[in-house]
C-alpha cells in the first residue's frame, strides 16, 4: 500500500468499519476491494510545505560621514559629523502558482521612518509579455530598481540619482514588462508626482514623490525603460519619464519629464558605467518654491576595477572612481553647476557583505560646497 494513502485510508477504514457491521461480513477480497475503491477518490497527502512558497530577504546600510570644517570658500561649514543607521529592508514574497507572484520591500531609514518601497503582483505569462501591477519602482536610471548596497561601490548613491533621478522613487501603478532576443522592456502607467512638494533648486525632483500612500492621482505618468545587452558584458539603455504634476492646480499642469541615458560595460574585474539624465518641470517659476528654471540635467562616469578577481578567497577589493556633474539650475545666466569627484574603495569579504570608503570633493564657482569622508558597512541577503 502506498505510504502517501495511509492516512486517508485509515480514516476511510474508520468510517466504513460501523457501516460494514450492520451487514454480513465482507471477506478479506471484498474488503481490500472496497478500500481501494475509496483511496482512488482522496488525493494524496501533498509534501510540500507552505512555507516554500514564501521568500525572505533585506539589506542595510550603516553609514559614517565626516565633514570637513570649512567650505571650499574658507567659511565654517557648520556640519556635524554623523553615524547613521542609515535603512533597513526587509523583503517578503510569495508564489500563488508558477504564473502569479507577489513581492515586496518594507523599509526602516534612519531608524524610524517605515515607508514601502515597492509591493507588487506579477503575472508571467511569456518571455516577451508580463503583468506586474500595485506599488512600483519606477525603471530609470541604474541604482532605483537595484540599489542594494552591494551592488554599487560609493558609501552613498550617485548625487545624478538622487536629485535628477529621485532615488528611491516609487509610485502606485500597472503595466507590462518581457524580454525578445537582446532586448528587455517595461512600460507602466503610475500616479504622477505632485508639484506641491517640489523644491528643484535644493532638492531636485525629489519633493515631488508620492511614495504611495493615499497619492493623489489627478495627474498620471508614463515610464518605460528598454535595454540592450547584444554584446557579452554590454548592457546600453534608455529611460523615460511623461506625465503632469499639478494634481487639480489651478495654476500649472506643471508637466514633469525625466530622460536617461545608460551604458554599462561589465566584464571580469572590469566594470565601467556612464548615465546622463535630463529632467524638467514646466512653469517652475509658478511652483509653491519657485525655481529659476524649469531644467535640469546631470550625468557622471565611474570605472572599478577587481584586484581579487582572479584570486580564490571569493572576495572583492574594487578600487573605484567616479566623476559627477549636476546642475539643478540649467539654462540660467548664473554659473550653478557642481562637479563631484569621488574615490575610494570596496571591500566584499563574501557576495552579501561590503564595506566601503570614500572621499567625496565637491566643487562650485561660488565655493559654498563641503567635502565628506564616508563609510559604509552594507549587507544584503
Amino acid at each position: 500500500m502506498n505510504v502517501r494513502h495511509s492516512f486517508p485510508l485509515g480514516l476511510a477504514i474508520a468510517v466504513a468499519t460501523p457501516l460494514f457491521a450492520q451487514q454480513d461480513a465482507p471477506s478479506n477480497a471484498e474488503l481490500a476491494r472496497r478500500i481501494d475503491l475509496l483511496s482512488e477518490n482522496i488525493d494524496p497527502l501533498s509534501h510540500e510545505s507552505p512555507t516554500d512558497k514564501f521568500s525572505f530577504g533585506g539589506y542595510g546600510e550603516v553609514t559614517y560621514r565626516n565633514f570637513d570644517d570649512e567650505t571650499d570658500g574658507g567659511a565654517p561649514s557648520g556640519m556635524t559629523d554623523e553615524l547613521d543607521l542609515h535603512r533597513v529592508v526587509m523583503y517578503f514574497g510569495y508564489e500563488f502558482d508558477d504564473t502569479w507572484s507577489f513581492n515586496s520591500e518594507i523599509e526602516y531609514e534612519h531608524s524610524d521612518e517605515l515607508s514601502v518601497e515597492f509591493a507588487q503582483i506579477d503575472g508571467r505569462f511569456t518571455d516577451a509579455f508580463n503583468f506586474r501591477g500595485g506599488h512600483l519602482l519606477i525603471p530609470v536610471g541604474f541604482v532605483n530598481q537595484m540599489h542594494e548596497p552591494t551592488t554599487f561601490w560609493s558609501a552613498r548613491r550617485p548625487l545624478v540619482e538622487r536629485f535628477i533621478i529621485p532615488t528611491t522613487w516609487h509610485e502606485n501603478g500597472f503595466g507590462t514588462f518581457g524580454q525578445a532576443s537582446d532586448f528587455e522592456w517595461q512600460a507602466y502607467l503610475v500616479n504622477g508626482m505632485d508639484a506641491a512638494g517640489f523644491d528643484p533648486s535644493i532638492s531636485g525632483l525629489s519633493g515631488g514623490r508620492q511614495g504611495g500612500g493615499k497619492a493623489a492621482a489627478e495627474d498620471f505618468a508614463f515610464t518605460g525603460r528598454l535595454d540592450w545587452r547584444g554584446v557579452e558584458g554590454l548592457l546600453v539603455g534608455a529611460s523615460v519619464y511623461q506625465g503632469n504634476s499639478g494634481q487639480g492646480s489651478t495654476v500649472s499642469d506643471f508637466g514633469t519629464s525625466v530622460i536617461d541615458f545608460h551604458a554599462q560595460y561589465d566584464r571580469g574585474p572590469l566594470r565601467l558605467r556612464f548615465l546622463y539624465a535630463d529632467a524638467s518641470i514646466d512653469d517652475a517659476s509658478l511652483l509653491d518654491t519657485p525655481s529659476a528654471s524649469d531644467d535640469l540635467i546631470g550625468w557622471y562616469i565611474e570605472g572599478g576595477y577587481d584586484v581579487l578577481a582572479n584570486s580564490d578567497s571569493g572576495q572583492s577589493l574594487t578600487p573605484f572612481i567616479r566623476f559627477e556633474n549636476f546642475d539643478l539650475l540649467d539654462a540660467t545666466s548664473a554659473s550653478t553647476d557642481v562637479d563631484v569627484l569621488v574615490f575610494g574603495v570596496a571591500w566584499q569579504p563574501n557576495h552579501n557583505i561590503t564595506f566601503k570608503l570614500n572621499y567625496q570633493d565637491q566643487s562650485t564657482d561660488a565655493d559654498t560646497t563641503v567635502d565628506t569622508l564616508e563609510f559604509t558597512l552594507g549587507w544584503s541577503f
